[in-house]
């Protein structure tokens, strides 16, 4: 594989425990990855276990380090973090030589997998592995290693002991409540970080710091605003220390943040402060746009950054009161005019077509772009936006809702691409592939079977209709959606912090909004 730095590297002794990470995209992603991080240094800081990555690729499935095929591994976590990725996950235990249905599997190896797509629903996977863990890395990991540790090569006694909170084992479907880390500044954290010599990560070289962790806004599509409450965030002290001590270990004089909800508290505009003065550079995420005030422009700007991301989502009113996106949409043109002004280019993120939205609404988010993509272009400034249809996520309001049906999806990004064309470069999303990752995310215990003839035959969609055919499978409840007070597949896991109490409450205002806008 490439050429790396930390790497771990342990000497293979004959009762060592080897853990395979899967991570099933591609080299430069699992380098942009907090989590693969996380999970590879805290694993490997037991001196019993070795832990090396695996990741997907058209070569012989084989550990980065020391080339082992990944047959030769007691066990195997799964980290994933998107539906369409389920698909590289079953491909590659396949071409590993490792079983592929659970049932016939017997545990060996047991394969546990975890991250927002798996804890939110476990069932696409539910014919695949033995258990999904339903938390976060920093309490989590420590817990499974444990029971690794105590009952090593008995897999029934594994899974009997894991009968708790924070792992959801197949076979049993007990309910199980997500847990999660309640101090981030006392929580482990991957001082050093895999940097490869010769692959440039997705985000860029940079260390990865991630500043805060969930947000205090309840915006009805978000899924992770959901798994990851409440919000939590680092101390500026702590902040500072993951950066001298990072960029120190790292051979780096650049930072990646990682936050849903950034320049949300004072510690993160101190830190950019304090990196600003020690003449670093970093990268933010999408910013919300009602954040985007003088004082934090002129951080952006100081920092080195010369674009911004920010989701507006939907101006019109129908869309804010649908995704509850809480920003004031009389003032989104003054803000963003102002960054253009200040000399920013911008990446806008919109969702047009949310069931209900009349095309009138459609229109005046055009009208939007339209108008801003003028001004920025008075000031030679450039625009990019990404277009996709509402896609339903479990444990969000919308499970109960669906999306709306392709033909409108489509239409409305013909309207938007042909309106705006020459002005800003769009991005669809491709209409079909809301349709299946839809269609997996809000899957049943049936759709597992699904996956793994579709992950053995590559993928494609083509053959993800074809199998829809073939085994007569309905996704009518990707633009239905579920039906209310029918038990969900995804039930089994509590993600708490009143979000499921929430969800109800939402889905009463929804109906109304829906049936006004229907009457």
């Amino acid at each position: 594989m490439d050429s790396e730095i930390n790497i771990v590297k342990k000497k293979i002794r004959k009762n060592m425990i080897r853990i395979a990470l899967v991570y099933p995209s591609t080299y430069e992603a699992s380098l942009s990855s907090l989590a693969v991080h996380m999970i590879y240094y805290l694993v490997n800081t037991y001196p019993e276990i070795y832990m090396e990555r695996f990741i997907y690729t058209d070569k012989d499935v084989k550990s980065i380090e020391t080339g082992s095929p990944l047959r030769d591994f007691d066990y195997i976590i799964g980290s994933i973090h998107y539906e369409l990725d389920y698909i590289y996950f079953i491909n590659i235990l396949f071409r590993g030589g490792i079983e592929i249905f659970r049932e016939k599997r017997k545990g060996k190896p047991l394969i546990f997998v975890g991250g927002p797509a798996p804890m939110s629903n476990p069932a696409p996977l539910s014919d695949v592995v033995d258990a999904i863990l339903v938390g976060e890395i920093e309490v989590l990991i420590p817990r499974l290693i444990e029971i690794l540790l105590d009952y090593h090569r008995d897999p029934n006694r594994i899974l009997e002991r894991m009968d708790e909170d924070g792992f959801l084992v197949i076979k049993d479907k007990k309910i199980t409540k997500r847990i999660w880390t309640k101090d981030l500044n006392q929580a482990f954290y991957p001082f050093r970080q895999i940097q490869s010599t010769n692959k440039e990560p997705v985000y860029g070289r940079g260390l990865i710091v991630e500043s805060a962790r969930g947000c205090p806004f309840w915006c009805r599509f978000c899924l992770e605003g959901k798994l990851f409450k409440p919000y939590r965030i680092r101390l500026f002290s702590n902040l500072k220390k993951i950066i001298d001590k990072g960029l120190r270990l790292n051979k780096l004089n650049r930072i990646i943040f990682y936050s849903l909800y950034f320049l949300g508290n004072p510690n993160e505009k101190k830190i950019l402060e304090y990196i600003i003065d020690e003449g670093l550079k970093a990268s933010i995420p999408s910013i919300r746009t009602d954040l985007l005030d003088d004082e934090n422009l002129d951080l952006i700007w100081g920092i080195g950054q010369r674009m911004i991301t920010t989701a507006p989502e939907n101006i019109s009113l129908y869309g804010e009161r649908m995704l509850c996106k809480c920003h004031k949409i009389s003032d989104l043109a003054t803000i963003l005019k102002k960054a253009i002004k200040r000399g920013f280019d911008l990446k806008l993120y919109f969702i047009l077509g949310i069931k209900g939205e009349s095309m009138n609404s459609v229109r005046e988010n055009i009208l939007f772009i339209k108008t801003l993509a003028k001004y920025a272009r008075s000031f030679g400034r450039k625009i990019s936006i990404t277009i996709n249809p509402l896609i339903p996520k479990p444990k969000t309001v919308f499970q109960w809702i669906g999306m709306i049906d392709l033909e409108k999806a489509r239409r409305i990004i013909k309207i938007v691409r042909n309106e705006l064309g020459g002005l800003v470069e769009t991005r669809p999303y491709y209409v079909n592939w809301a349709w299946v990752q839809a269609s997996i995310a809000l899957g049943d215990w049936e759709v597992s079977r699904l996956l793994v003839e579709w992950g053995l035959m590559g993928g494609g969609l083509g053959n993800w209709r074809r199998i829809v055919k073939e085994h007569g499978y309905s996704t009518k409840y990707v633009f239905n959606g579920w039906e209310y007070g029918k038990t969900l597949p995804w039930d089994y896991i509590v993600i708490g912090e009143y979000v499921e109490d929430v969800l109800e409450k939402e889905y009463i205002v929804m109906r109304k909004l829906l049936s006004f806008t229907s009457s």
